[in-house]
């Protein structure tokens, strides 16, 4: 059987089991993650971004989606699921996105990146999940990963952008580096690594000090986008002080180098540096040792295609762990570090479709770290969160109602609304709304559901009714908000009076 059957195979299988576990812990190496549903956002997500958008205390997710041109916010619960996504146009295929403060007024900001319009653009955050596009910078040529950090050391944090041309097919390639003014405005990009390297393109890049000298250097990895000729590169460019870079090294890493991270993973006090690898499956760490050089302690497997990862430590045993995303199994392998920056073989556990990045951050509030990827071919996110917990799902009676009556009917027949919980967590109940085009249209009685907490395998009711004697076509709508995925849930209202 061919490699890629192989791996159809897998697919099917994993995609399979996640959907009969549902709220179901799931273990591997003495880890336990409980899924929750997917939660649908743009179409072909590729990357996302987590923080605090609206100042509630709760983390929530921005994702960039390629094939709708669009960011979607979605809201955190507090208990691992997120309201509704809410959509906006960003620019042209946005491949990656980044959150921070920009313009030091304390509310996240974002950075975008539009591969098809080669810019970056910049959504300033209103502090209550929305954003306002303030600017866009040309970038280079086919930007799709991107990193915020302040390298020159001076009026806020910086841009840096990997231009790979769309992955390796749209030269030159190049990295670059965008100023802050101090206000959230930006210079314009100076550019490094133009010559390329031998027909390969970056995949990824890793800002953070590696040479100990406390200004943020750069690590780039660069490959061949053919199988054929697989081949992969890291160079490291230090900082000279003033946010310029000159490169210091070039390592052979592996092959076909997908995703960059960094950290200190053997507590020597220096920077090491772990690589992703598609051609050979695996995620490579390599150490730095006191000459400052980059030792490979080898390649450990992990899934198909490995295309993003992070690292943190997931088990609370003060050794740091490895989060790497497959893209071809759709799943997460997770390797739990055992000392001395060496790690237990992998663990997997499935996601949606085709995931294309990870974070890993606490999204339930019990101090453990939970997962959440974007599923590329699913169109949604997927969320895993530490420890056996109890994920609420709501469901609703009905999504439409209609009524119709004569114009001279003063009591028309009230219809019922049934919001029931059939996940494994309470399901809190935050309000209940009659809006939409004619909200005084209807009303709703015998209100069972507001503020109601409802247990597994409980429900609540309400009775609606349509109130009014004009005559013609009326709508509206019942909007619940609770704390399960997808809210708010919605009831379509229609009344028609004849006559």
């Amino acid at each position: 059987m061919m490699r890629g059957s192989i791996r159809s195979l897998i697919q099917c299988v994993i995609g399979l089991s996640l959907t009969s576990i549902i709220s179901i812990p799931v273990f591997a190496q003495n880890l336990v993650y409980t899924p929750t549903a997917s939660t649908p956002v743009g179409r072909t997500p590729q990357a996302m971004a987590s923080g605090d958008f609206n100042h509630d205390g709760l983390r929530d997710v921005a994702t960039v989606n390629s094939t709708s041109d669009d960011v979607s916010i979605l809201l955190g619960n507090g208990n691992g699921t997120f309201q509704s996504a809410v959509s906006f146009g960003v620019g042209k295929i946005p491949m990656a996105v980044a959150a921070r403060d920009l313009n030091a007024d304390n509310i996240l900001d974002l950075v975008v990146a539009t591969s098809g319009a080669d810019q970056v653009v910049v959504l300033t955050g209103k502090g209550d999940g929305f954003f306002e596009q303030t600017g866009s910078y040309p970038s280079g040529k086919g930007t799709t990963f991107l990193a915020l950090s302040d390298v020159d050391g001076k009026d806020g944090i910086d841009i840096v952008t990997t231009n790979s041309g769309r992955f390796g097919y749209y030269p030159p390639f190049s990295v670059g580096v965008l100023l802050n003014k101090g206000s959230g405005d930006f210079h314009l990009p100076t550019f490094y690594e133009t010559e390329g390297r031998d027909g390969m393109f970056p995949t990824g890049v890793y800002v953070h000090d590696l040479t100990g000298d406390g200004l943020a250097d750069m690590a780039i990895t660069w490959s061949q986008p053919s199988w054929r000729t697989p081949n992969g590169v890291i160079a490291v460019l230090a900082n000279q002080g003033d946010g310029t870079f000159v490169v210091k090294d070039e390592i052979n890493a592996g092959l076909t180098l997908s995703a960059i991270a960094g950290d200190d993973l053997n507590g020597d006090g220096r920077g090491d540096l772990v690589v992703t690898s598609i051609f050979s499956d695996s995620v490579i760490v390599l150490l730095q040792d006191e000459q400052g050089q980059f030792v490979n302690r080898g390649a450990n497997k992990v899934g198909f295609s490995p295309v993003a990862l992070a690292i943190r430590d997931l088990d609370g045993d003060d050794e740091l762990d490895l989060v790497v995303t497959n893209r071809d199994s759709n799943s997460l392998s997770v390797l739990l570090g055992q000392g001395v920056a060496t790690f237990r073989k992998a663990g997997h556990f499935g996601v949606g479709a085709a995931p294309s990045s990870v974070i890993v951050e606490d999204f339930d509030r019990d101090q453990l770290p939970d997962l959440v990827t974007t599923d590329s071919s699913s169109d949604g996110i997927s969320v895993l969160l530490s420890g056996g917990r109890g994920i609420p799902l709501a469901s609703m009676s009905t999504d439409s109602i209609e009524f119709e009556v004569d114009q001279v009917e003063l009591n028309p027949l009230a219809q019922t609304v049934r919001l029931s919980n059939i996940g494994l967590g309470p399901l809190q109940v935050v309000n209940v709304e009659v809006a939409g085009r004619n909200p005084e249209a209807f009303s709703v009685t015998e209100n069972q559901c507001v503020k109601a907490t409802l247990l597994t395998g409980k429900s609540c009711s309400m009775q609606v009714m349509f109130t009014s004697a004009s005559p013609g076509i009326h709508t509206a709508m019942i909007r619940v908000l609770d704390n399960g995925s997808r809210s708010p849930r919605i009831v379509m209202l229609k009344g028609t009076v004849k006559g």
